[in-house]
This record gives structure tokens, C-alpha cells and sequence, in this order.
């Protein structure tokens, strides 16, 4: 056996040691950004901008983490397509469905959360939700592709993670047709647009 074909890399990448310094980085521009503004945010939308950061960062770190490089002699030697499926609802394990739909309904929140008015529609919710769970699906391709890492991409994934941003805009509309909890969630509301806005 030659060197290059015994060869090896092997290592696990644990969430903490990126998405730390990336939630750092994102409470940097988030305080920046609101400094910068005119008006005063209230503790209210300061909880709704640092839990957004960490829950976003918290399904990259269910959906892709730890991170098995495996590269060398013992790399899996499947091609990147077996990794997807991509035959909905029949190839569908149910508790898994469920726990990607439970994951995606804070997104649903957080867009009710992040647009001044109660104008968003569900049709855009599910797209956004949608394109989210895309990327995370394109991401985990990736790193099979590129270290390895056992992750596979399935179309059910997609759905359930659709049905679940949908779910929670639903969530949010039907409670905040409540006079008082509309009151108490508005205090929560941001404007993403004028955030993302700000020199």
C-alpha cells in the first residue's frame, strides 16, 4: 500500500468551536446597527434580535453539527446523490417529520415578529421557510461532498420544515387577534427593514 492510498484525515467539528464566534459577530452588527438608529429599542425587540441570533444558529447546529470529516482511506465511498432523497411523503419516518416541522415554527414567529405591521402573508412565510430549509439541506450536501460528513438531504425535510414556518405565523395571527396579546407582542415586534437598512 503507497502513502497516498494509505492516507487519512479524520476529525469531528464540534458547534461551539464556529457558531460561537459567529453569534459574537451577530451581536456586533445587531447592537451596531440599532445604535446607529434614531430611535430607542426597547428590552423587548433586544430579546427578539439575540434569541433570533441564537435560534438560528441553533438549527445549524442540530442540522449539521458535529461536523465528521473523514477523508482518506475511510471516506465513504457512496456517491453525493445516494445522500438525497428525494421521494416525499412516501419515504416519510413520522417522528422525524414532526420534530422538522416543531423546529421550523419559530421561524414562522420570528417573521411575524420582524415586520412592522401584521402585513406578511402566508404564501411569503412558507416561501422563506421553504428557501431556508433549502439552504440547510444545500449545506449539509456540501459537507458530505466536501468532508464527508454523514449527512443525507431529503425532500421530506423540505416540507416538514415548510409546514412548520406556516404553522407558526398561524400560531402568531390567531393569538394576536387577541386585543392583549397583540398588545404584549408588538412590544416584541422589529423592523427588520429598517435594520437591514441602516448604513
Amino acid at each position: 500500500m503507497t502513502t497516498e492510498e494509505s492516507w487519512s484525515f479524520i476529525r469531528t467539528i464540534n458547534a461551539g468551536y464556529i457558531l460561537w464566534p459567529l453569534f459574537i459577530v451577530y451581536l456586533v452588527i445587531v447592537i451596531l446597527k440599532l445604535k446607529r438608529q434614531d430611535k430607542n429599542y426597547s428590552t423587548f425587540q433586544y430579546i427578539t434580535l439575540i434569541s433570533l441570533g441564537i435560534y438560528m444558529l441553533s438549527v445549524v447546529a442540530l442540522t449539521t453539527f458535529p461536523i465528521e470529516v473523514n477523508l482518506g482511506i475511510y471516506k465513504n465511498q457512496s456517491p453525493w446523490y445516494s445522500r438525497i432523497n428525494p421521494i416525499p411523503i412516501l419515504t416519510i419516518d413520522m417522528a422525524t417529520f414532526i420534530l422538522n416541522i416543531v423546529m421550523l415554527v419559530p421561524f414562522g414567529v420570528y417573521q411575524w415578529l420582524l415586520v412592522k405591521q401584521d402585513k406578511i402573508s402566508w404564501e411569503l412565510v412558507a416561501v422563506r421557510s421553504l428557501l431556508f430549509s433549502l439552504a440547510i439541506e444545500v449545506l449539509q450536501l456540501l459537507l458530505y461532498i466536501t468532508a464527508n460528513s454523514a449527512r443525507s438531504v431529503d425532500v421530506n425535510d423540505l416540507i416538514a420544515n415548510t409546514l412548520g414556518g406556516v404553522l407558526g405565523y398561524y400560531a402568531m395571527k390567531f393569538v394576536s387577534k387577541n386585543t392583549y396579546f397583540k398588545e404584549w407582542i408588538d412590544q416584541f415586534k422589529v423592523s427588520m427593514k429598517s435594520l437591514i437598512t441602516t448604513n
